[in-house]
């Protein structure tokens, strides 16, 4: 079995969707909580399914949700100390690059649609994640995010945010959902309502004669994109619109809904996610990986109910917790004088951190190829952030990198 992360992850993905096809059609038969009930909680609200305005802050929400998890990500990585750690490193660095990449595929959804992609402090809608924060689009509620070094609680975390859809999570959401608001137990349950509003809005206007699909703002393309991690798509039509976003669930959580549905049979082939031939796992089961200190075999199952109990049985990965910067949870600046070199430093990194998300919301919004200049912006927000972690700040704890967002 290859366990590299870097190369292309075409016939993992293959395979998995293969495999997701059957899971979808057997689900439909045997879901335990009528497709009716489970649309309450997960689709999209009634208000938001006819505008086409809905669906553009929607998607610029989905944008968001996908930024909010790389500077936990990488806050992770950079705490990891140099030369220590390497394949825990590589995994980690692997989901962040499918991150920012699905980031930049949903700015091409955005402007496919004839909005406007919104990435840190700009013209219209600001945002730009402030940690501890809930997932954006009201995403299982229950969880908090942290910034903080790569420990395995914080790894835990990362489970937590990539899992998929399951009926526990989906009853939950089910039974707390009382005040009118929509809530999803899953960034693919989200995903799954967004690409249900594109459908219904599609079919109105192809009713009509017309499609949504006619924004004219330059798309990335994959000459432009620095990142590997899948390629980029761009967005004409509904086809393209599905493949994004199957793309960027089939990356995280590994199912378009739920894969714990039907009791765990011995043998059922659809339980089994992790063959030979596959070369790159969902981001759920890689943190698995390193949560757990090994990896997946060809064999392991995917079910919590089967032998191996969902986890991983393989071989061994080394991780010592101990050979990482221990940084002081959600740094601020606020938290310094401005006259300390704790200061001063974490402004600089958050000034490069600032320089990054403009280079990508430039990119995003009709100058892709600005795009490439963001290599160097990333190897300097690395070294700025372990400069971070190396200083004593609070409590005699790594100040660490705080990732606001400075003019």
């Amino acid at each position: 079995m290859s366990n590299s992360y870097t190369n292309n992850s075409g016939s993992r993905r293959q395979k998995l969707n293969s495999r997701l096809k059957h899971i979808q059609q057997q689900e439909e038969k045997n879901k335990k909580i009528s497709k009716t009930m489970l649309r309450g909680a997960l689709a999209i609200a009634p208000k938001h399914k006819g505008s086409l305005e809905d669906l553009k802050a929607n998607l610029q929400t989905a944008m968001e949700l996908e930024h909010s998890t790389i500077p936990p990500y990488l806050c992770a990585l950079y705490s990891i100390k140099e030369g220590k750690n390497l394949m825990a490193a590589e995994i980690v660095k692997s989901v962040v690059i499918e991150e920012m990449l699905h980031m930049v595929m949903v700015a091409n959804l955005i402007n496919s649609v004839g909005g406007t992609p919104i990435i840190g402090k700009t013209k219209g809608k600001p945002f730009i994640p402030t940690y501890p924060t809930h997932l954006p689009g009201n995403v299982d509620k229950d969880l908090i995010i942290n910034l903080t070094s790569l420990t395995k609680k914080q790894v835990g975390v990362f489970c937590k945010i990539e899992h998929p859809g399951d009926e526990e999570r989906e009853v939950k959401v089910q039974l707390r959902v009382n005040d009118g608001k929509t809530e999803y137990a899953s960034i693919g349950a989200f995903y799954e309502a967004v690409m249900e509003q594109i459908e219904t809005l599609e079919a109105e206007a192809q009713q009509k004669g017309k499609t949504i699909f006619n924004g004219k703002t330059p798309q990335v393309t994959p000459e432009h994109y620095y990142g590997a991690g899948g390629s980029i798509i761009n967005v004409k039509n509904i086809e393209d619109a599905r493949a994004v976003i199957d793309e960027i669930v089939d990356q995280g959580e590994g199912s378009f809904g739920s894969i714990f549905a039907e009791p765990y049979k011995e043998g059922k082939e659809e339980y089994l996610w992790f063959g030979a031939d596959v070369e790159e796992y969902a981001h759920y089961f890689r943190f698995k990986e390193v949560l757990h200190g090994r990896f997946y075999k060809p064999t392991d199952s995917a079910h919590r109910d089967s032998p191996n109990k969902g986890l991983p049985t393989g071989e061994k990965i080394n991780i010592d917790w101990n050979e990482v910067y221990i940084i002081n949870d959600n740094p601020k600046m606020k938290d310094y004088p401005k006259d300390t070199e704790v200061y001063q430093k974490m402004y600089d990194f958050n000034k490069t951190y600032t320089r990054l998300l403009e280079n990508i919301n430039t990119g995003c919004n009709g100058k892709p190829e600005v795009l490439r200049e963001g290599i160097v912006i990333m190897f300097d927000l690395k070294y700025k952030a372990q400069e971070l972690m190396k200083i004593p700040g609070i409590n005699g704890l790594g100040a660490g990198p705080s990732f606001e967002y400075v003019d």
